[in-house]
C-alpha cells in the first residue's frame, strides 16, 4: 500500500497528493467564513479586533520558537546550507509583523497588554513550546517553522 502512495506522490507531486488526501481539512482552513469576510471586505470590526489581538499574541510566542529553530540550525545543519539565512529572514519578517500589529492595534483602540489569549491560541502556543524541546529533532522543528 505504501508503495502505491509513493508512486502516486511521484506522479502528481507531494503537495497535490496531500491536498487530495486532506481536501476537507484544507477547505475548512482556507474557506473559513472569517477568511471569506476578510477577502470580501465585510469583516465585522469585533471579529477583526479579536483576530488582530490573538494573532499578535501568537506571533509574540512564535519568536522564541523561531529562535530555538535557529539554534538547532546552527548546531545541526551544514554551514553551506541556507537554513540559517532563511530562518534569520523569517525573524526579520516577524519584527515587521509585530510592528504592524502594534500600529493596527493603536488604530483600532486595542490595548495589546490587556489581551487574554483564547483557548485555541493557548493550545497553539503550547504546541510551539513543545517543539522547542531539545528532544525535538531539527528536521521536525524546521518543518513546523516552514508550515507555520
Amino acid at each position: 500500500m505504501q508503495e502505491i502512495v509513493k508512486a502516486e506522490e511521484k506522479k502528481i507531486g507531494m503537495t497535490e497528493a496531500w491536498l487530495r488526501k486532506h481536501r476537507p481539512v484544507y477547505q475548512a482552513a482556507t474557506k473559513h467564513p472569517f477568511i471569506r469576510t476578510i477577502r470580501d471586505g465585510t469583516v465585522q470590526s469585533h471579529s477583526f479586533k479579536t483576530w488582530l489581538a490573538q494573532d499578535y499574541l501568537f506571533v509574540r510566542e512564535f519568536v522564541p520558537f523561531v529562535a530555538s529553530v535557529l539554534i538547532k540550525a546552527c548546531k545541526e545543519s551544514d554551514y553551506d546550507n541556507d537554513d540559517v539565512e532563511v530562518i534569520l529572514g523569517g525573524m526579520a519578517s516577524l519584527k515587521d509583523e509585530i510592528s504592524w500589529f502594534k500600529r493596527e492595534a493603536n488604530k483600532w483602540g486595542i490595548s495589546l497588554s490587556q489581551v487574554i489569549p483564547q483557548n485555541a491560541n493557548k493550545n497553539y502556543c503550547r504546541l510551539l513550546e513543545s517543539l522547542m524541546s531539545p528532544e525535538v529533532d531539527y528536521t521536525v522543528a524546521l518543518t513546523a517553522f516552514w508550515a507555520i
